[in-house]
C-alpha cells in the first residue's frame, strides 16, 4: 500500500475542507474586515499624498486632487501588473505540483486496485455506492 501518498492526499483534502468551512461559515465577517481595512489604508495613503502634494507644489484643492488621482492611478496600475505576474508564476508552480501529485495518486490507486481480489473490489464499489447514496440524503 502507498500509505505516504494517501496520507499526503488526506492532509491536503483536510486543509481544503477546513479552509472551505471557515470561508462558508464566516464569509461576511472576513470580507467585511478585508474591505474595511483596505479602505482605511487607502484613505490614509490618499490623505498623506494630499498633504505632500499641497506642501511641495503649493497647489489648491482641485489641482491637488487631480495630481493625487493620477499618482494613485499609476501606482495602482503598476501594482495590478506586478500582482498579475506574481499570480501567474505562483499558479504555474501550483499547477505543476497538482499535476505531480495527481500522477502519484493515480499510479498508487491503480497499483493498489490491481492487487485487490475480486471480492475486495466488489466490496469497495459497494461501499462507495452506499456512502454516496447516504450522502445524497444530506445534500438534497
Amino acid at each position: 500500500m502507498h500509505t505516504q501518498v494517501y496520507r499526503k492526499i488526506l492532509f491536503h483534502l483536510s486543509l481544503f475542507g477546513v479552509a472551505f468551512s471557515i470561508l462558508v461559515a464566516m464569509y461576511d465577517v472576513i470580507f467585511h474586515f478585508l474591505l474595511e481595512s483596505s479602505h482605511i489604508i487607502f484613505e490614509i495613503i490618499e490623505s498623506g499624498l494630499d498633504k505632500l502634494v499641497e506642501y511641495f507644489f503649493h497647489t489648491d484643492l482641485h489641482e491637488t486632487q487631480l495630481i493625487v488621482f493620477y499618482i494613485l492611478l499609476a501606482v495602482g496600475g503598476i501594482l495590478i501588473y506586478l500582482a498579475w505576474k506574481a499570480l501567474a508564476h505562483l499558479f504555474s508552480g501550483v499547477r505543476q505540483n497538482l499535476n505531480n501529485e495527481w500522477t502519484d495518486l493515480r499510479a498508487a490507486i491503480s497499483s493498489d486496485w490491481q492487487r485487490l481480489s475480486m471480492t475486495e473490489r466488489v466490496a469497495w464499489i459497494t461501499l462507495f455506492l452506499l456512502v454516496n447514496y447516504l450522502l445524497s440524503f444530506l445534500l438534497f
